[in-house]
């Protein structure tokens, strides 16, 4: 059977709001966490990975609160990645998940991060792919091209704003297939998605709601074994930030993915899913 967002979407209500999770595949859970930005879901980040991670484990595509079909609390009244990360913890109690791999792009990966570090028990092998907030942009433009663009979005989100977005994820513009930008450009002009992105980022900027410790200062502690995945070319996170990383944590391995920009599961695919496949089974 083909996979699809109807058959495999499954509902799970966490803190009194129903979140959407799509799921397939047996054996060892695996949650995988989207990042932020234009359209974004679970599916639209992972759905073409789901067949073949699937055949290896039982794989949980999460929407975040507010992303995606999943609801949110109408006003955030803490950091936006505690939300989301008490969001995961809540779908593993739900499903009676003690112990999972997780694997995380952008912010997704953040947010793996955080779980990582303060729930580590619940956490089994981690897979980031350009995680925000782990690395150190050192040489590059701050803000990055890719968020300077999403930051345009938020603020005038039209379609000519979005498709900005979209070409700064990638290393080659002819991954941005017709039916993937349809996607996403009829996603991102959902004003619900609009209003819940621009409320997520608000809490990233607002200090009164900053963690006492930046993540990337908190790496070290982070003791259990991790894949980073990265794109040469990325331009949301760019790769230097990776090799800070790489050094700081105790148990990591890197790939640097060439002809890559963000979207290292869209443009290079198959060694993405070898890459999972293989450190999920085998560590490192």
């Amino acid at each position: 059977m083909t996979l699809s967002v109807e058959n495999t979407t499954r509902w799970v209500t966490v803190d009194g709001h129903r979140l959407r999770y799509h799921e397939a595949g047996t054996g060892a859970p695996l949650v995988l966490l989207h990042g932020s930005g234009a359209g974004v879901s679970g599916w639209a980040n992972f759905g073409n990975n789901l067949e073949v991670l699937s055949q290896h484990f039982r794989c949980l595509v999460l929407d975040l609160p507010g992303f995606g079909a999943s609801g949110r609390p109408e006003v955030y009244e803490r950091n936006y990645l505690r939300i989301a990360a008490d969001a995961v913890l809540g779908l593993l109690d739900e499903l009676g998940i003690e112990k999972a791999h997780l694997l995380g792009n952008s912010m997704g990966g953040t947010v793996a991060t955080l779980l990582a570090l303060d729930h580590a028990a619940r956490v089994d092998r981690l897979v980031l792919m350009a995680p925000g907030g782990v690395g150190v942009n050192i040489l590059g433009p701050e803000p990055s091209e890719g968020i300077s663009r999403l930051m345009e979005f938020n603020a005038n989100p039209t379609d000519e704003k979005a498709m900005g977005f979209l070409r700064a994820m990638v290393s080659n513009p002819a991954t941005l297939t017709e039916e993937l930008v349809a996607t996403r450009l009829k996603a991102a002009a959902d004003p619900k998605a609009q209003a819940a992105l621009r409320d997520a980022y608000a809490t990233f900027y607002n200090p009164k709601l900053a963690e006492p410790l930046p993540l990337w200062a908190r790496l070290k502690q982070l003791t259990g074994e991790v894949l980073i995945l990265w794109g040469r070319d990325d331009r949301v996170t760019p790769v230097e930030g990776s090799l800070f990383a790489a050094r700081q944590l105790p148990n990591a391995d890197l790939r640097i993915f060439s002809r890559c920009g963000h979207w290292v599961m869209v443009e290079r695919k198959d060694a993405f899913e070898r890459s999972v496949i293989d450190f999920l089974n085998n560590g490192l």
